[in-house]
Parts: C-alpha cells; sequence; structure tokens
C-alpha cells in the first residue's frame, strides 16, 4: 500500500441543506464553519478570480459560524465562532428553526450584548456610511479596515450591476418566549448582501463553507489575513492611470495596467 504523502481535500467545501444536519457532517471532516469575518475577506480575496469561482461567492447566500440570541426581554448577543452552533444536531432542541437555550446558557454565553433598541438601523437597506458605522457589522467584521474595504467593493459591485445605491442591510428575528439562536447569513449580493439574523437551522437550502483548518494556520493564507491595500486605494490608482492615459505613451503604461488586474 503506497503512501499518501499529500493533502487532497479541497480548502473551501460547501456544504448544502438542513444546518443541524450539514453542522455534524462539516466538523467530522475536521472543519471549521466560515465566520462572518472570514467570508468578507474571501469574497474580496476572488474579485479578480476566474468568472466562476467569483460567481459562486458573489451571487449566492452562506450561513455562516456566527450566531446571533435572542432574549425575550428584547436583549440581543452576537456570538462570534458559536460553539452551540457547532455542537448541533438534528436532535438540539429546536423551537421555529431556531436552537432553544435557557437562561442560564444565554447569560453564560460570551459575546457583544445590545440592549433592546441597540442594534442601530434595522430592516432597511444602509448607505454606505451606514454600513461602515453599524454596531451589528462592526462586531461580525471584527476589523474596520475590512468592514470598509468589503463595503466599498459591495457597493461598486451592486452598482455596476443591479444600479443600486443603498445595501447591507441588518434584518434581525423578533425576541420570542424563551432565549433562541440563529446563525448569522450573509445574502447574495443581488440581494444586498445584506447580515440577515432569522434564518432557519433546519431550512432545506441552508448553506454552510467548511474551512481546512490547515488553510487558516498557514502563512499568510488565512481569511483574515487582510490585505495592505484597501478598495479606495485600487479607487486612487484607476484614476491616475486614467490621468496618465493622455500623456504617457500606452506601452509604458501596459506593466501597471497588468499588474491592476492581478489586485
Amino acid at each position: 500500500m503506497g503512501l499518501k504523502l499529500n493533502a487532497t481535500r479541497e480548502v473551501y467545501q460547501e456544504f448544502y441543506g438542513q444546518n443541524v444536519k450539514q453542522m455534524p457532517k462539516l466538523i467530522a471532516d475536521g472543519r471549521v464553519p466560515m465566520n462572518v469575518s472570514q467570508l468578507m475577506q474571501r469574497r474580496l480575496d476572488v474579485r479578480n478570480s476566474d468568472k466562476a469561482v467569483k460567481t459562486s461567492y458573489m451571487d449566492n447566500y452562506f450561513d455562516t459560524g456566527d450566531a446571533v440570541v435572542y432574549h425575550p426581554d428584547g436583549r440581543v448577543k452576537i456570538v462570534l465562532d458559536s460553539q452551540t452552533l457547532r455542537d448541533m444536531t438534528p436532535e438540539s432542541p429546536r423551537s421555529n428553526g431556531a436552537l432553544t437555550l435557557t437562561d442560564d446558557v444565554y447569560n453564560a454565553l460570551q459575546g457583544e450584548e445590545f440592549k433592546k433598541g441597540k442594534l442601530g438601523k434595522t430592516e432597511t437597506p444602509l448607505s454606505r456610511e451606514d454600513v461602515k458605522a453599524h454596531p451589528v457589522w462592526k462586531v461580525l467584521a471584527r476589523d474596520q479596515t475590512l468592514l470598509n474595504d468589503y463595503t466599498d467593493f459591495i457597493f461598486a459591485e451592486g452598482k455596476e450591476r443591479f444600479s443600486y445605491d443603498t445595501a447591507m442591510g441588518v434584518y434581525p428575528d423578533s425576541a420570542g418566549d424563551a432565549p433562541k439562536m440563529r446563525a448569522w447569513v450573509v445574502d447574495w449580493l443581488e440581494y444586498g448582501s445584506y447580515a440577515l439574523g432569522g434564518g432557519d437551522l433546519d431550512y432545506d437550502d441552508g448553506r454552510l463553507l467548511g474551512i481546512a483548518p490547515e488553510a487558516l494556520s498557514a502563512p499568510g493564507k488565512g481569511a483574515s489575513n487582510i490585505k495592505a491595500y484597501t478598495m479606495a486605494d485600487l479607487q486612487a490608482f484607476d484614476g491616475a492611470m486614467k490621468g496618465l492615459e493622455g500623456v504617457l505613451n500606452p506601452d509604458v503604461l501596459k506593466p501597471f495596467a497588468a499588474l491592476r488586474k492581478k489586485l
């Protein structure tokens, strides 16, 4: 029997179907569920990639490993990389597609908590400026530079493809009679890349992304590895290039144009 000396599995793998059924498969495969921040970075990473790859990320919604927890008194807690979500199975207690929790479990969860009515503007598409300052997006992005870059990218793509000027709204669920947990869902570009907090964990069309952990630990490979340049930098570069087109010989600018395509 020959030795297996190279890993062959893909870094990113889709787990399509009910989250409560797919999460155990994802974990059993030695993967971690992609969180919102990692999805944002991944969409940025593939912005100039193969069309099929870019389309897969931009034109589909994704369930994530970040949780949103609702208390009957109106409090809302965001739990990043929720262990509770990772541990869920088809047997986990649920009500209307959400994991049911006790008050003690809610209080023990570590995360950013918002008092009733303090989630910021919700239930409507947002302006670019509102997104960058939105308390929910700031928590989910984990990094202001990433949030700024992703927001600029989504708004530019959305304007070009669908002619919209607002996007990335935050749509939470309402409180119930007992504490409950759902996963944050990031919508596709055509629907504004919204942050949805009302998705059902037993919805047949759920879509989790599993990341091979070795990809996160490899130097420079992690989904949280943020580039030194931003969308604002690229827009400034494009503006400078246009200004030079009427001044310099086009052949001189070809190497710069080729480099720009790789960014």
